[in-house]
């Protein structure tokens, strides 16, 4: 039982290490900023599942891009579609080193809110990396 305790204390500390580390990468090497969307590509796959009066199920996928919001909350109301996706979000932004204008991507799939929530003109929060302005993510 005691090395139970033991092993269990040594992975806590190992978590919390790491978790300290990753923050401490990031408030070393990224300065956070505002940038401004400016196009928004997706791609979607929706699977729809139909019951037929015998019981049976059946499903058809539309792929292609995605484009009608409505679409999406018409296919989550429904719960016999699903929706599988990507987002590539390009960005245009103020690097808080050097002030250079510069532009950036950001991807997202069907599992982020921000998939389904961003739009052309939103302002959104980054991180920037110190050492190269064109490299971000998200903050």
């Amino acid at each position: 039982m005691i090395y139970s305790l033991q092993g269990a204390a040594v992975a806590v500390v190992f978590v919390a290490g790491l978790s300290a580390y990753g923050c401490a990468n990031r408030h070393a090497n990224y300065a956070p900023a505002k940038a401004s969307v400016f196009l928004i590509e997706r791609t979607c796959d929706i699977i729809e599942t139909t019951t037929n009066p015998d019981g049976r199920k059946s499903t058809r996928t539309y792929n292609g891009e995605c484009k009608s919001v409505d679409a999406w909350n018409d296919a989550e109301a429904k719960r016999d579609r699903k929706i599988a996706g990507n987002a590539t979000v390009k960005v245009s932004y103020t690097a808080p080193r050097d002030g250079s204008y510069q532009t950036s991507e950001l991807h997202f799939t069907a599992r982020d809110d921000e998939f389904y929530d961003l739009k052309a003109g939103d302002e959104i929060n980054i991180l920037v990396r110190n050492d190269d302005p064109a490299k971000i993510t998200k903050a």
